[in-house]
């Protein structure tokens, strides 16, 4: 889809809403202690041995976040690594893993892109209107979703529909003459809900090119994006119900160049480089939720492109489509034999990957690729005090056959200071993508026979709720350890006999962490929070610490609502220097494993209910303008502000 293509693709979007939605529907719970990716269905969050970050609706608008990246930097502890403005490649790094080593999810279904290089998602695209919810659930989670489910799983759950028909929306004007725009309207009740809603945004951005860099220029790299988005439910019987979700997001973004200067091989300002990149999503289920089992079949279909141009034209061009076929179940069996409230989660997949890719430097490929997985989880308390959890996983690909991953847990309650401790260990793979086993050029081998890069990791945890000043459960304190071993990663050997390079498995990570968070509820109106994350991620082999993982990031927020009607957020990290690869100011490569300094930054949010549903809002991200990089040679925002108006539903 192209930006000129929305018109007919919003059209044929509410056509297809439509056909599905007669009456409006129930909605989801909102409830902030359940969560739906650690299982594959609904749980207590609390009950769960992994750390579960949930970012609700309220907080996307308190946080004042417009985009995917914005609301993930208010997560504490995850390195968010974005290459220049929105709409820029951006990676996350979760538990010191590779952004490659991270899952994301639409409302469950796999967003990795299968024609990028090594099949990793770019987080720098997707704006949030349509966003009810976002789970982040950090460690192995192979054992439910597959590949890529190494360092965790971030799932953006879609806005539902619930109560009278309403419409909603959200204007902004910001830094860079960015105009954003968001309009949508939902509605349910016990007959199926649906929500339907368009967003855009442009941005002239700011200068990718840092100015310490000599070729840096003047020209800002912008960026425009627009993103439809709708789903519906509509109730067959008091069994059966269907179910249709669509979304489609066009991106097209400014980017500078490496092969600038007058040398032709620095890091220089280019007006002629840019990307479309676009990303469909659609999906239609079948329900069933008969007393004690529900059952879910459901049938998708996922496709990305990007294109990149320069002032000739098209110079490189990926095309990446997955097709899904997902039968999931949920059983709640009355307890039995000491057993409380037990929860098994089963089911099967098969999947379709086609890639076509045809850029300046390799040869066109085309490639497709099917894969079949099975899968059970199941968790139980024994007693009140303790609950336990496991699943299993069976992957089966084409190309490379069989993938068995697992993960075990508990969670004991001590009965005193609403403690809980929590102990797990879990495995995962990431699968060799299709462009790291059959890309091939005048300097690249394929290598069809790469094997999956493979994990091992554990967590111990404690956390606890301490009264303060009579005000029962005002102070959370918790803390977590955990390790990863990652074995056979791949790497691009290059043989200087023949001048060809070749993916092999040949290296291995260690990593070792320590999370540690308090929350201070203060009174009903004030809270105070801080977090503090230590990463100690290097190279089994040769001890050298692994690229873009801060061994140190600090998160500290304050919120305070001083009458009913408002509501302001402050915000302040800190992110120890890091590895990366480096150029000098001259913009030619330095090193590739050299240090790159640190930064804090000060973020301010707030809103004001004019009415009942008309609410102002304002904030600023790096208050104090500071200068960074993130990652080394691109510049990180400076100062921006925005302010709005949203109707509320």
């Amino acid at each position: 889809m192209r930006l000129y293509q929305t018109r007919a693709s919003a059209r044929a979007l509410a056509l297809g809403l439509a056909a599905v939605w007669t009456a409006p529907a129930l909605a989801q719970s909102s409830d902030d202690v359940i969560e739906v990716t650690s299982l594959r269905a609904e749980t207590e969050a609390e009950r769960q041995p992994a750390r579960i970050d949930i970012i609700t609706r309220a907080d996307i608008e308190l946080v004042g976040a417009v985009s995917l990246v914005e609301a993930l930097e208010s997560a504490p502890g995850l390195s968010v690594i974005q290459s220049g403005p929105a709409g820029s490649q951006t990676s996350v790094f979760l538990r010191g893993t590779n952004s490659k080593h991270v899952l994301a999810l639409y409302d469950g279904l796999r967003l990795n892109d299968p024609s990028s290089a090594n099949g990793a998602f770019d987080f720098g695209s997707d704006l949030l209107g349509d966003a009810g919810r976002i789970e982040i659930v950090r460690g192995p989670l192979s054992s439910l979703y597959g590949s890529h489910a190494i360092g965790g799983v971030i799932n953006i759950l879609p806005r539902r529909g619930e109560g009278p028909v309403r419409a909603y929306g959200e204007f902004g004007l910001g830094a860079f003459n960015t105009v954003r725009g968001l309009a949508g309207v939902s509605g349910g009740d016990e007959h199926g809900d649906f929500n339907l809603s368009i967003e855009r945004m442009d941005s002239d951005g700011f200068n990718v090119t840092p100015e310490r860099i000599a070729a840096a220029g003047s020209e800002d790299d912008g960026s425009t994006f627009i993103t439809l988005s709708g789903a519906a439910s509509r109730a067959l019987s008091n069994v059966w119900r269907v179910e249709i979700l669509a979304r489609l997001r066009a991106a097209e973004v400014d980017f500078d160049t490496f092969s600038g200067g007058l040398s032709g091989f620095q890091r220089a300002d280019d007006p002629d480089l840019r990307t479309e990149s676009d990303q469909s999503l659609v999906a239609g289920g079948l329900v069933r939720d008969a007393g004690a089992l529900s059952s879910r079949l459901r049938v998708a279909h996922i496709g990305s492109e990007l294109d990149a141009f320069d002032a000739a034209g098209l110079t490189d061009t990926y095309d990446g489509d997955r097709t899904l076929i997902q039968l999931l179940n949920a059983w709640r069996p009355q307890a039995a034999s000491g057993f409380l409230r037990p929860v098994i989660s089963f089911g099967a997949e098969l999947q379709r990957e086609d890639i076509t890719t045809d850029t300046a430097f390799n040869a066109p490929l085309s490639v497709t690729e099917d894969a079949a997985a099975i899968f059970v989880a199941g968790q139980a308390g024994l007693g009140e005090r303790l609950d336990f959890s496991a699943s299993l996983r069976l992957d089966d690909y084409e190309e490379f056959g069989g993938q068995a991953t697992g993960h075990i847990g508990a969670v004991w309650r001590l009965g005193v200071a609403d403690a809980r401790v929590t102990a797990s260990y879990g495995t995962a793979f990431k699968a060799p993508s299709l462009s790291e086993r059959f890309a091939s050029s005048n300097f690249v081998t394929p290598n069809p026979d790469l094997e999956p890069e493979s994990s091992e990791s554990w967590e111990l945890g404690v956390e606890g709720a301490l009264p303060v000043a009579g005000r029962a459960r005002a102070l959370l304190l918790g803390a977590r350890v955990y390790r990863t071993e990652i074995d056979d990663l791949i790497e691009n050997v290059f043989d200087f006999t023949t001048s060809k390079g070749i993916n092999q498995n040949i290296d291995a990570a260690e990593i070792d962490g320590a999370e540690i968070f308090a929350e201070w509820f203060v009174n009903e109106r004030v809270s105070l929070a801080l977090d503090y994350a230590w990463t100690d991620a290097v190279n089994a082999d040769t001890g050298a610490r692994l690229l873009r993982r801060p061994t140190h990031i600090w998160t500290a927020r304050a919120q305070w609502r001083p009458v009913e009607r408002a509501a302001l957020r402050l915000s302040w990290s800190a992110v120890a220097d890091r590895r990366d690869v480096l150029y000098n100011d001259a913009g030619f490569f330095v090193t590739n494993n050299g240090r790159l300094d640190g930064y804090e930054r000060v973020d301010v949010s707030g809103l004001y209910d004019l009415t009942d549903r008309v609410q102002a809002f304002a904030s600023v991200r790096n208050a104090f303008d500071e200068t960074y990089e993130e990652p080394a040679a691109f510049a990180a925002a400076p100062r921006a502000t925005m302010i709005g108006l949203r109707l509320r539903r």
